[in-house]
């Protein structure tokens, strides 16, 4: 840019003082010093001042400016485009809240020139504005009706100018019956233009993308972690479901649908079910978004430990089976472990023996880790103990009958009463030497056994088969009077095959 010259305009020390007591200069004094200081510049500085904006008159159609907003008349916004060009554009392009001061900045797209006012016409960049072969432009944001269903798309009519949209840009989504437009108004973008054969080509899609676009920013700059949020529900997966916040997506996991356990998206939510979720996680590196829908309610383990001390009787529901036990619900949200160690006196040997989904059994809290959400539940401690005075009723050297419920290599189980078992060694199957148990008995066999040994600390009772067959020896026993109770063998270093140690390290 030219230097201006030494002689011409800056103001002496004195001529600054002058000025700051003299009254305040006119707009009609300001544009004259302006000019004056103006006359010394070369044109090329001029369009570089003015912000590439030379004369009005060769600004071409659909060229983009930046204008600074002078005022607002009526109907009417005024913009300044660098020193000399003005232009105007309709109040109506801008919202009704928003405020036009003066100074601020737009981005405008030139529509044409006005002679007889001397303004540039121009329309806010991305703006809708009523089409006419005169200011029709590539990119121009316009509204029309749609008037008829053709070969491949829409008939659309722009007040007089008939327009074509293909059936691919009618809307973001892919629509399969495009006659749902039929009649309605629509905004598009003029995708292509030939005047000369006064084809038009239209895309509702695209302004559609735009305002996505727009929203999603301005969406993701509002979301915070900690946040609660509607939506509703796009889409679903095996492992969670997509919900639309407004136009930006989150993953809903299936873990955080429910604070018990969900096994399908579907048992909670349906495409289209609007929710209220919170926002989890942001990452903005890979751009996911987190949501939960079990973090938006009330935590139900929070009193749990108060609700559900040990000891405490409950009716609980079973949910689900497992190799393991059962989850039993004791209310929604909060769920037990039955294990199946704890679903009966007497051996268990699937979960589904003693329980099934959906039927309601009584229970006793064990124990309690709430900070763990993990509930630890009994049955049998619920049930009436079946040796409650099993000792009593099965004194030493007595007959006894049962059922064989299981073979071992050792030996086999039968039960005596309902939930007691005995066992009867491989030794004590017969008086000829045993390979296997199955040569002698097998399981649900009825058979009768003799009692040989009764340890009521441990719970355990020792059983023969050949004993039936002596009854002299157990006659003399039981005149020398009752024997003492079996002793618990000492612990070896090498283990013993078989015997009643082996069958309680089940």
């Amino acid at each position: 840019m030219n230097e201006f010259s030494s002689e011409s305009t800056w103001p002496t020390d004195a001529a600054m003082n002058e000025a700051h007591s003299s009254p305040m200069p006119s707009m009609a004094d300001i544009d004259r010093e302006v000019a004056d200081a103006m006359a010394a510049m070369a044109p090329s500085d001029l369009t570089e001042l003015g912000g590439g904006v030379g004369e009005s008159g060769s600004v071409e159609a659909g060229k983009e400016l930046i204008g600074t907003v002078t005022g607002v008349t009526g109907d009417d916004v005024f913009l300044q485009f660098g020193v000399k060009t003005q232009g105007v554009l309709p109040r109506i392009q801008f919202g009704k809240k928003e405020v036009l001061e003066v100074g601020r900045r737009v981005d405008v797209v030139v529509d044409r020139f006005d002679e007889g006012s001397g303004l540039l016409i121009v329309s806010r960049k991305g703006a809708l504005q009523r089409a006419t072969w005169t200011n029709l432009t590539k990119g121009m944001i316009v509204e029309g009706k749609v008037t008829g269903v053709i070969k491949g798309g829409l008939e659309i009519d722009l007040k007089g100018i008939r327009a074509f949209m293909p059936g691919s840009q009618a809307d973001v989504v892919p629509m399969k019956d495009v006659s749902l437009l039929l009649n309605q108004m629509v905004r598009c973008e003029v995708m292509e233009l030939d005047r000369r054969n006064k084809n038009v080509l239209l895309s509702r899609r695209k302004v559609q993308e735009r305002e996505l676009a727009e929203t999603r920013e301005k969406l993701r700059a509002e979301l915070a972690v900690g946040q609660l949020r509607p939506g509703v529900v796009r889409s679903i997966t095996d492992f969670g479901a997509f919900v639309d916040l407004g136009g930006v997506d989150g993953l809903l996991h299936i873990r955080d649908l429910s604070w018990g356990t969900v096994e399908k998206v579907t048992d909670v939510l349906k495409p289209g079910q609007h929710v209220e979720v919170m926002i989890l996680k942001i990452d903005t590196n890979r751009d996911r978004i987190s949501l939960g829908l079990k973090q938006a309610l009330p935590d139900p383990w929070v009193h749990v430990p108060e609700k559900y001390p040990v000891g405490t009787p409950l009716k609980v529901r079973v949910v689900r089976l497992a190799d393991f036990g059962a989850f039993a619900e004791l209310e929604p949200g909060v769920e037990g472990l039955i294990p199946i160690s704890e679903m009966g006196w007497s051996r268990v040997k699937q979960s589904s023996d003693a329980a099934s989904p959906g039927s309601v059994v009584d229970c006793v809290v064990i124990r309690v880790e709430a900070d763990q959400h993990r509930i630890a539940l009994s049955m049998k401690q619920a049930q009436a103990d079946p040796w409650a005075g099993v000792f009593e009723g099965f004194p030493i050297h007595s007959l006894v009958h049962g059922k064989v419920t299981r073979l071992a290599d050792f030996g086999a189980f039968v039960e005596i009463a309902p939930g007691v078992e005995g066992l009867v060694h491989i030794s004590e199957l017969s008086d000829h030497r045993v390979k296997s148990c199955s040569e002698v008995v097998q399981p649900g066999q009825e058979i009768e056994m003799r009692v040989l040994g009764v340890d009521k600390d441990n719970r355990r009772i020792s059983l023969s088969i050949k004993a039936v067959k002596a009854p002299e020896s157990a006659e003399a026993a039981a005149a020398a009077g009752p024997a003492e109770p079996a002793k618990v063998a000492k612990k070896r270093k090498k283990p013993l095959r078989g015997g009643l140690a082996s069958h309680f390290e089940w």
